[in-house]
């Protein structure tokens, strides 16, 4: 019999968001025919996906008391479990108890903000217990280090992964004439517009908008994204950048490659990604990047062969990166060659063949 893998997500397969992507990636990779993976997810309605063969996935439940009730009642059934792994840092304690109870293998996933705010003792000591952790980039597993008491060798960095229909391609006329776009040139972000996710970096572009144009006076900022924190940032790009501003609300994954195509720069200077698959996205589709100071974005803009990483506080450094960027002209597409699905999907069956050859914890007897 194959591996058998209990995975505690706050989102995955039917879920929007990086995380959610993170963990389909994930999935799909471990998928190999003889391993059974039963996924209970938060968030994402997966019924009508045709998912990988031994991969299934349980109706969402957003209550963290029901969530925990149905984990245990799932693990139950689910019975011998090899391996618990648990997807976000605040259910590492749910994971630590399922693991210790059913003397299966622990494997926590932290990305970013998550390990980085998320300060509760009691998540710090359940991480400690964990066989192995894995992190989206080089700073996610500094800070971790720094927090948590764990030996170096146990924390591996399993970094985001691009997909291959990102790749560069002709700008479409036609998508340019129906955003109604003009000459540009044509500035792309890509992004949740949340109250709580403020740092990545809207309004700093917006401020440096106006100078830009004197130079560029076609210039136009595409904004892609939807979320509770759109009104006030039309305000804002309104009274800072009048008419250079397009929010376009939520574009579908299906369409983001043309998006990524037709801009001629991508601008996102977030201070606390955990990594930034959107910079990948964008390099892999010949787009230049300026990323923000901060966080694991050192690990998602590699070189300068895709862009450049900038302090967002510091205006004029922004507008100057922007600028130089954009005489630039197009990314090298093979810089995140490293980063493309056949290297991920290598590096998560070598991780978690690891785990699986460490002794398994003693069982409590259920």
């Amino acid at each position: 019999m194959g591996a058998r893998i209990l995975s505690l997500v706050g989102d995955c397969y039917g879920a929007r968001g990086g995380i959610a992507r993170y963990n389909q990636d994930l999935f799909d990779a471990l998928a190999d025919g003889s391993t059974e993976i039963l996924i209970l997810p938060r968030h994402g309605d997966a019924s009508g996906q045709v998912l990988p063969p031994g991969v299934r996935q349980n109706p969402p439940i957003f209550g963290r008391l029901r969530f925990s009730l149905a984990a245990l009642v799932a693990a139950w059934r689910f019975r011998p479990i090899d391996t618990v792994f648990c997807g976000h840092v605040f259910m590492a304690p749910l994971g630590f108890l399922i693991a210790r109870a059913f003397g299966a293998h622990y494997w926590v996933q932290a990305h970013g903000t998550d390990i980085w705010k998320d300060r509760r003792g009691l998540v710090r000591r359940v991480i400690g217990y964990a066989d192995m952790v894995s992190t989206v980039s080089r700073e996610t597993r500094r800070i971790l280090l720094a927090w948590v008491d764990l030996p170096p060798e146990r924390v591996r960095v399993l970094p985001d992964t691009v997909q291959d229909v990102f790749t560069p391609g002709p700008p479409s006329p036609a998508l340019r004439d129906r955003l109604n776009l003009g000459k540009g040139p044509i500035l792309l972000t890509v992004g949740r517009l949340a109250s709580n996710e403020r740092y990545k970096g809207h309004e700093p572009v917006f401020s440096v908008l106006a100078g830009l144009r004197e130079k560029f006076p076609d210039l136009v900022h595409v904004v892609a994204g939807d979320g509770d924190d759109r009104v006030r940032l039309e305000a804002i790009a309104g009274e800072l950048a009048p008419g250079a501003v397009h929010f376009l609300g939520f574009v579908p994954d299906a369409d983001l490659p043309d998006l990524y195509r037709l801009a001629d720069l991508y601008v996102m200077p977030s201070t606390e990604e955990g990594f930034g698959i959107v910079y990948l996205e964008a390099a892999a589709c010949g787009l230049r990047v300026v990323g923000g100071k901060g966080g694991g974005t050192a690990d998602a803009i590699p070189d300068e062969r895709v862009g450049v990483i900038v302090d967002p506080a510091d205006r004029p450094a922004l507008a100057a990166a922007i600028e130089q960027q954009l005489e630039r002209g197009r990314a090298d597409p093979a810089a995140v060659e490293p980063y493309r699905q056949t290297h991920f999907a290598a590096a998560a069956r070598s991780l978690y063949a690891r785990l699986a050859a460490q002794p398994r914890r003693m069982t409590s007897g259920l």
